[in-house]
């Protein structure tokens, strides 16, 4: 029989260190989606800084709609309520503090070299380990509630990896193997506590003092400075050449002599 790694709740709060994120937990064995059920309970009432985990996803989704994979046993799928008194237009920090602390944890958990392609995948080489989904309620361009959702391949080996992703998706398992030549699977429940950790210095730090001061630690893991990029905006094509990140976490393409374009929002082709 395969090794599993379990989720322990327990292991995951005797780990926290923060004095937000994680507090409450609520975990599953199995759901729709992390994101689906944290959005009930967000309106139902629940307290900020709850933290919903599942062991498998039966609609696991990313940005667009798109499909997650979410088999049982061996990956991360999580999603952090926050109830921010910031506007809605601020959101997009939340994806970029989500995107820092996961790449920070992979660092720290499995010893590898991640990189964030904007707005909200974390990468290993050119392959797609980890994406954030950013969701949230508003009123009157007040934030009810925000949902971070985070899924991320830890654990399931190539030879379990689903063939229409094996050419732009990897696991921490499958690149400890290439790159320290270890086998030994990684610990979920060190890694979801130390993700939530992260979560918490960065989001204290958002809070204090705007995304500027998180965007220092961001620009170490940023893969894409300098490079020439299309990107799909709505119903046009953009070309140009990424220059960075402003203060909100916009990206910041150059497309002429003197032109810069900011984009929000988008979908990014090499």
């Amino acid at each position: 029989m395969e090794e599993i790694n379990y989720i322990d709740i327990f292991e995951i709060k005797k780990r926290l260190k923060g004095p937000f994120a994680g507090k409450n937990l609520y975990y599953e064995e199995r759901v729709d989606s992390t994101n689906t059920l944290a959005r009930d309970l967000a309106s139902k009432g629940v307290k900020n800084g709850s933290v919903v985990i599942a062991d498998c996803q039966e609609k696991g989704r990313g940005r667009n709609g798109k499909f997650w994979t979410s088999p049982c046993g061996c990956n991360i799928y999580m999603s952090i309520i926050l109830r921010p008194k910031f506007t809605p237009e601020t959101a997009q920090g939340m994806t970029i503090l989500a995107a820092v602390s996961v790449a920070d944890a992979i660092v720290e958990a499995a010893s590898l070299q991640p990189q964030i392609k904007w707005p909200n995948d974390v990468l290993i080489g050119s392959k797609k380990v980890s994406g954030i989904l950013t969701e949230m309620s508003t009123q009157n361009m007040t934030i009810e509630y925000m949902v971070v959702g985070i899924g991320m391949n830890v654990n399931i080996p190539e030879k379990d990896m689903d063939d229409n992703i094996k050419n732009i998706a990897t696991s921490l398992l499958i690149e400890s193997e290439k790159t320290n030549g270890s086998n030994t699977l990684i610990d979920r429940n060190r890694l979801i506590a130390s993700i939530l950790n992260k979560f918490d210095k960065y989001y204290e730090m958002f809070l204090s003092t705007g995304l500027s001061s998180v965007l220092g630690y961001y620009q170490k893991y940023f893969g894409m400075m300098g490079k020439m990029i299309e990107i799909n905006v709505k119903d046009r094509r953009v070309e140009g050449q990424v220059v960075g990140i402003d203060s909100k976490g916009a990206l910041l393409l150059k497309t002429g002599e003197n032109e810069l374009e900011k984009i929000v929002s988008g979908e990014i082709y090499f």
